[in-house]
C-alpha cells in the first residue's frame, strides 16, 4: 500500500450504484470493505463503504463517487390510510439513490 493512510472515508451509497461505484474504486485503486445495511425514511437497500485513503488522494476518489452515485426522484405510496381514497394509494414524491459520505481522521493505521 504505498502512502500513509490518514483518512477514513465512509460512503453509504444506494444499492442499486453500488455496481458501478464499486467496478470505478477498483480501476481507480482504491480498495473498500463493504458492509450491507439499509436505513432511513424509506427503509432502501444501500451499502457501506468503508475506505481508507492518503489526504492526497481524496479528491480523486470524490470524482469516482460523484460520477457514480446521483440522485433520482420518483413517485412511491404513502403508508396513509385514507377512507375517501379506497383502491387508490396515495403517491408521494421521493428522492433515491446518491452517496453520503463521510471523512474522519485516522490517528493510526496498522495492516496485519
Amino acid at each position: 500500500m504505498g502512502a500513509e493512510i490518514n483518512e477514513l472515508v465512509v460512503v453509504v451509497a444506494a444499492d442499486e450504484q453500488l455496481g458501478d461505484l464499486t467496478h470505478q474504486l477498483v480501476n481507480g485503486g482504491f480498495y473498500f470493505t463493504l458492509v450491507d445495511s439499509s436505513g432511513g425514511f424509506l427503509q432502501n437497500a444501500t451499502a457501506c463503504l468503508l475506505i481508507g485513503i492518503n489526504s492526497a488522494r481524496r479528491e480523486a476518489l470524490l470524482k469516482i463517487i460523484r460520477s457514480c452515485c446521483h440522485t433520482r426522484r420518483t413517485y412511491i405510496p404513502a403508508r396513509i390510510e385514507n377512507p375517501l381514497m379506497q383502491g387508490q394509494p396515495l403517491m408521494i414524491e421521493a428522492e433515491m439513490g446518491g452517496a453520503t459520505i463521510f471523512v474522519v481522521d485516522v490517528e493510526r493505521f496498522e495492516q496485519f
